[in-house]
């Protein structure tokens, strides 16, 4: 994107924000590490039982604007391995929070095996005590196609890339909130059947379409403190896979990575031989959604959107790692219309011995 044009951006979406933070209170400030002393980013910064909040950005620092009728309210601000920190709104509105989390330790409980909700939840221990040896666990690149559809009014807009990434982190590191920050990418080609005219046309969704990735990211059924909020069943098994379905019984940002979740449910096919999945298959229903990233809600959109996932995994020399993920992400807007955005991402080729590395995000290009 041309500094000029992400400079435009940037003032219209703060714009949006402030405007719909008009007349209330303002609550801001950083959160850290209370060990040690680290910004921590991607922090869950809510109103306590309602749909109001944000997450801290990747120097730590947060705003979040409520209303008047939430001061009697409480302030949550949560993340997973962390002690959560609780305030009343009205002792800190107007002030600027300097919020130290604590750091717990969050082993997995044992699994007694009774039924076969049981069983499910065992499965996926098993997959988590095993996803160190199983994925790749340093950084690495990798290369291959990326396709985003828009559709709307029976009208598609069809952009082609050839892609390549760098993830300096792997799958098993112990930031998992930070895989976003540790994502970048560029795009060797770019093919469209439309021109392009200002950053709404030429933006794409790669960032978005990777955060479906649910072994690589944080926030989502595989997340390890979450899985007594979720109900699980062995659906079938054969002699090399179990499939197991989950649905979320209280869907939250911790547990789904979408700020405002309404419904989460899926199919998780997990390979019995090394305890590996191999593909998860699940469905999101969100109120309030942004397609600029999950974890942004501008308050007083009148959509919503039902999210539809397929990822598969493969090996590549004796690790897994991410082979695709296809997306249909249909939307309710009242406003602007009702549209769809459909994504493919398929990886041609991974190297975790020497990869190449590379800078910096491509939100946009002509």
């Amino acid at each position: 994107m041309k500094k000029s044009e992400k400079r435009i951006f940037l003032t219209f979406l703060f714009s949006v924000l402030t405007f719909l933070g008009y007349s209330q209170n303002i609550i801001e400030g950083v959160i850290t590490d209370s060990k040690t002393g680290e910004a921590m980013p991607f922090v869950n910064i809510a109103v306590s039982g309602h749909a109001v909040g944000t997450i801290s950005d990747l120097n730590g620092e947060f705003k979040i604007s409520v209303p008047d009728s939430f001061l009697d309210k409480d302030l949550s601000i949560s993340s997973v391995g962390y002690a959560p920190y609780t305030c009343k709104i009205s002792s800190v509105k107007g002030l600027r929070l300097e919020v130290k989390l604590e750091p717990r330790d969050l082993k997995i409980s044992q699994v007694v095996v009774t039924d076969k909700s049981q069983a499910g939840r065992k499965v996926l221990k098993d997959f988590l005590e095993k996803l160190s040896s199983n994925y790749i666990n340093c950084d690495f690149a990798y290369s291959g196609d990326y396709t985003g559809i828009v559709k709307k009014n029976g009208i598609e807009k069809k952009s082609v890339y050839k892609f390549n990434a760098y993830d300096s982190q792997g799958y098993v590191s112990k930031e998992k909130s930070r895989a976003f920050e540790s994502l970048n990418y560029k795009f060797s080609s770019v093919s469209r059947n439309f021109k392009v005219d200002d950053f709404e046309t030429g933006v794409n969704f790669f960032d978005l379409t990777s955060s479906f990735d649910i072994v690589r990211y944080s926030f989502n059924v595989l997340n390890p403190s979450c899985l007594s909020s979720f109900d699980f069943k062995i659906k079938s098994e054969t002699s090399e896979v179990y499939v197991i379905e989950f649905n979320c019984e209280s869907p939250e940002l911790i547990n789904t990575g979408v700020l405002k979740p309404q419904k989460y449910s899926g199919e998780i096919t997990v390979n019995k031989s090394d305890n590996a999945i191999l593909t998860a298959d699940y469905v999101l229903e969100v109120k309030d959604f942004s397609p600029l990233a999950l974890t942004l809600a501008l308050g007083n959109q009148a959509n919503s959107a039902v999210i539809k996932c397929s990822v598969s995994y493969a090996k590549t020399t004796g690790k897994y790692s991410l082979k695709s993920i296809s997306s249909v992400i249909d939307i309710t807007d009242s406003v602007k219309g009702n549209y769809s955005i459909i994504d493919n991402l398929s990886v041609v080729s991974v190297n975790y011995k020497v990869p190449g590395k590379i800078s910096g995000k491509v939100f946009y290009s002509r």
